[in-house]
């Protein structure tokens, strides 16, 4: 059965290639960090893990939805390593898939704080299916009714300072621009783009069973303008949080989480207060594990996930 997106076929329309450079997007991004900057990976005395399913346009027969598995464990000697296997369908007829293996590195600042950094290899098979679209000028050139695959490398990079109550830095998507072999107005332009995030987080303790951890990350391109996510949650007892952002022009958040011994479930409820007259809701569910790291490790601070050394709070 054919479907129309209009949303889609509007911003395709006037703009191939800037579809195909934006980066994943998640609200749930105070919980795994790791999935915005490379840096992260090792950072945490353990193995991480998480998988993360995020539906947009709730209600909406087609809308965007995400898939993504992560998992990062620190080594000896400050060395982190991490991978991320995601597919992003972006709407139907554009939809991406691959893999993400990382290396990184902490070096220790002082005693309490340290900097890591971090560099990723990425394999990313990119989709247009343009069989199964109906649109209102059959013979546009940006919008072929064949479907399209290309594979591509590319290379992401970060760094990130960080001590037991806060963390701050930054990170490179797409440092090759790697270009996508489709078939478009301009093919030369068909390429990813490279994405700059900064990325801040700052946990106050309140009192012994309840702090308060602010949390910032900003987006940008060098073909679009800033995106800013803002995030503030209470943690109580370590072992859950309340919590509530916004991103301008987009969306209000409400989070909620639990940490159960090891495991961690989270959810996040996206209000649209943009133009999107689509659906006004998104919905994104993540859940994870944690396993501890045997003893005889290279020294490192926690990024200040939980209230207390004996907690955690996934990260």
């Amino acid at each position: 059965m054919k479907q129309t997106f209009l949303l889609l076929v509007a911003v395709a329309a006037t703009s191939w290639s800037a579809m195909a450079q934006q980066q994943l997007r998640r609200s749930q991004f105070v919980t795994n960090t790791y999935l915005c900057n490379p840096a992260v990976a090792g950072t945490e005395p353990g193995t991480v893990l998480s998988t993360t399913y995020r539906n947009q346009w709730a209600g909406f027969s087609g809308g965007p939805s995400t898939m993504l598995i992560s998992g990062h464990r620190s080594l000896p000697n400050g060395v982190g390593a991490g991978l991320i296997l995601y597919n992003d369908d972006m709407g139907g007829a554009i939809s991406q898939s691959g893999l993400e293996l990382t290396g990184a590195y902490s070096v220790l600042l002082n005693n309490q704080d340290a900097v890591s950094f971090g560099l990723s290899m990425k394999g990313n098979q990119f989709v247009f299916d343009g069989t199964d679209l109906e649109v209102y000028q059959p013979n546009d050139p940006s919008l072929p009714g064949t479907m399209e695959s290309t594979f591509g490398i590319d290379f992401n990079a970060g760094m990130m300072v960080y001590g037991k109550d806060y963390y701050f830095g930054m990170s490179v998507f797409n440092l090759l621009q790697d270009k996508l072999n489709v078939a478009g107005v301009d093919d030369d332009q068909n390429r990813l783009v490279r994405h700059y995030q900064f990325m801040g987080s700052y946990l106050y303790n309140v009192s012994r069973l309840v702090a308060v951890q602010a949390s910032g990350l900003m987006r940008m391109t060098e073909v679009t303008s800033a995106q800013l996510d803002v995030n503030v949650r209470a943690i109580v007892n370590g072992t859950s949080w309340f919590g509530m952002g916004f991103r301008p022009q987009d969306a209000f958040v409400l989070s909620t989480g639990l940490n159960y011994g090891a495991f961690t479930l989270a959810y996040n409820y996206d209000i649209t207060v943009g133009d999107n007259m689509l659906s006004a809701h998104s919905h994104e569910l993540s859940f994870g594990y944690f396993l501890p790291r045997r003893s005889g490790f290279r020294s490192r601070p926690s990024s200040g996930r939980g209230t207390r050394s004996s907690d955690r709070i996934l990260k």
